[in-house]
C-alpha cells in the first residue's frame, strides 16, 4: 500500500524528537577487532567526539522516546558532533546516523550520503542487508498551545483506541500504546509503526507518539539505498499527514517546501 499523496511541507513547530537511519550489512570483524582510526580520520572535522559502548537491544517506547534501537549486543563506535545532535554509530554489522535536530531531508541525506562513502572506502561492505529509516515525533499540546483539544481532535479515530471513550476521563490515562504494520509498494518494504499517549522522559508531560519505522530487509546494493531511503522519506510525511486531523495539522504551522 501507499499512504495518500499531500504536499511535501516543513513544520514551524516541528513535532520530531529523533530522527534515524540504520543500515546493516555482513559481519566484518575487522572492525570489532581493532579501533576505526582511519574512520574516524575521515569524519574527524565533523563529529570530531569519541565514544565506545556496547550495542544493548532497546524497545524504544512511550516512556522513551530519545533513545535509538539497535538489535546486536557488540562493541560499538560512536562519532558525535560538537553539539551533540548528530550522531554516527558503527559496529561489525551495521552503521547508523541520528539526529535529534531534523530539519530537513535534503541535509539529512547529505550527512548520510557522506558517512556511507567513508563507510564504503575503509570497510567496502558486499551488500546491505537490511536498511531501515526511522521517524519519531512527539506532540506536545502545551508547546503547540492546544491544551484544551482533545485527542479525537487531533489524530484520527481509527489511531485512537481507549482514547475515543466516554466512560473514563482522559486526563486519567497516562499511556496508551497501539502497534500497527504494513506492506509497502516498493523493495519489499514495512512500515511498523508504534503509537499512542505516554509521558516525555525530560518534562513528564502526556503527549503523543507517532514512531514509524520503515525498513526492508532484501539485500541491497549501495548504489541503491538512496533511492530506497527517498521512497521511505516520501511515505513518512504522507504516513504522519495521514495520521493528524487538519486542526493539528495547522497548529503545527505548515509551510510548503519546493522539490
Amino acid at each position: 500500500m501507499q499512504f495518500p499523496d499531500s504536499p511535501r511541507v516543513k513544520y514551524r513547530n516541528n513535532p520530531l524528537v529523533e530522527v534515524i537511519c540504520q543500515l546493516r550489512f555482513p559481519k566484518i570483524l575487522r572492525i570489532e577487532a581493532e579501533i576505526p582510526l582511519a574512520f574516524q580520520e575521515a569524519i574527524r572535522a565533523e563529529y570530531p567526539v569519541f565514544n565506545t559502548t556496547q550495542s544493548v537491544p532497546l524497545l524504544i517506547g512511550i516512556s522513551s522516546v530519545s533513545q535509538s534501537t539497535f538489535a546486536n549486543q557488540s562493541r560499538a563506535y560512536e562519532f558525535v558532533n560538537q553539539k551533540g545532535d548528530w550522531k554516527i554509530s558503527l559496529t561489525s554489522d551495521f552503521i547508523s546516523l541520528s539526529t535529534v535536530d531534523y530539519q530537513c531531508w535534503e541535509e539529512f541525506r547529505e550527512r548520510l550520503s557522506n558517512v556511507i562513502s567513508v563507510l564504503d572506502e575503509h570497510y567496502s561492505p558486499p551488500y546491505f542487508v537490511r536498511t531501515g529509516l526511522r521517524y519519531q515525533d512527539f506532540i506536545s499540546r502545551s508547546q503547540l498551545r492546544i491544551e484544551n483539544s482533545p485527542w479525537q481532535n487531533l489524530f484520527k479515530a481509527s489511531l485512537l483506541g481507549i482514547l475515543t471513550t466516554n466512560e473514563l476521563k482522559q486526563e486519567d490515562i497516562i499511556e496508551s500504546l497501539s502497534i500497527f504494520a504494513c506492506r509497502l509498494d516498493f523493495a519489499e518494504a514495512m512500515v511498523r509503526v508504534q503509537h499512542g499517549t505516554g509521558q516525555k522522559e525530560d518534562t513528564k508531560e502526556i503527549g503523543y507518539l507517532i514512531d514509524s519505522d520503515f525498513f526492508t530487509d532484501s539485500p541491497m546494493e549501495t548504489k541503491d539505498v538512496a533511492t530506497t531511503l527517498e521512497l521511505f522519506n516520501q511515505e513518512a510525511g504522507r504516513l504522519f499527514r495521514w495520521c493528524i486531523t487538519d486542526e493539528l495539522q495547522q497548529a503545527l504551522e505548515p509551510e510548503p517546501v519546493g522539490e
